[in-house]
C-alpha cells in the first residue's frame, strides 16, 4: 500500500476516471443480460452528465487509488447525495490485476463515512443486471436487496 496515494476529490475531478470507467462499461457489456446494447451506447459524457444531475442541490464524493510511481489510475469509487439527502454508491471499479487487495474496501469504507459525515437518510447501491459476483461485495457492508426493479425489453 506505500506505493499507492489516496485521492479524495469532487465532481470537479469527474473526468479523471474515464478511462477506467470504460473499463466498468465492458465490463457490464460482457455480461450475460438482456441490456448489452444500452452499454454498447452507453458514453461516459452520458454517465457524467446523470451523475452531475443527480448530485445537483447535493453534493458528490470521488475517491481514487494511484499508483505512485507509474501514476496509473487503479480504482475508483463515485457517491452521491441528492438533494434529499439520500446517499448512493454509483459506481465502482478496481483494475482487474489490482483486485483482492483491498482497494475496493477501503474505497466503499471511505464513501460510507463520507455518507455518515454528510447525514444521509439512507445509503443506496444498485447491480446491473448480469452482474450477481458484486452482490456478495455490497452486502459485507450492510447493503440487502429490497426490491427487484424491472424493466420492458424492446
Amino acid at each position: 500500500m506505500e506505493n499507492i496515494i489516496f485521492i479524495e476529490t469532487d465532481a470537479r475531478d469527474l473526468d479523471l476516471i474515464q478511462p477506467l470507467w470504460k473499463k466498468l462499461n465492458h465490463h457490464h457489456r460482457q455480461q450475460k443480460s438482456d441490456f448489452q446494447e444500452h452499454y454498447e451506447n452507453f458514453t461516459f459524457s452520458e454517465r457524467s452528465k446523470t451523475l452531475l444531475k443527480k448530485s445537483l442541490g447535493g453534493e458528490m464524493h470521488i475517491g481514487m487509488l494511484k499508483d505512485k510511481e507509474s501514476e496509473i489510475m487503479l480504482a475508483y469509487c463515485i457517491t452521491t447525495i441528492s438533494e434529499d439527502r439520500e446517499g448512493e454508491i454509483d459506481s465502482i471499479y478496481v483494475l482487474e490485476k489490482y483486485r483482492g487487495r483491498g482497494f475496493g474496501d477501503m474505497l466503499i469504507k471511505r464513501s460510507l463515512e463520507w455518507m455518515d459525515e454528510i447525514g444521509v437518510k439512507k445509503k443506496t447501491v444498485k447491480v446491473s443486471a448480469g452482474n450477481q459476483k458484486s452482490v456478495s461485495f455490497y452486502e459485507r457492508y450492510g447493503f440487502r436487496p429490497r426490491s427487484l426493479m424491472l424493466e420492458q425489453v424492446n
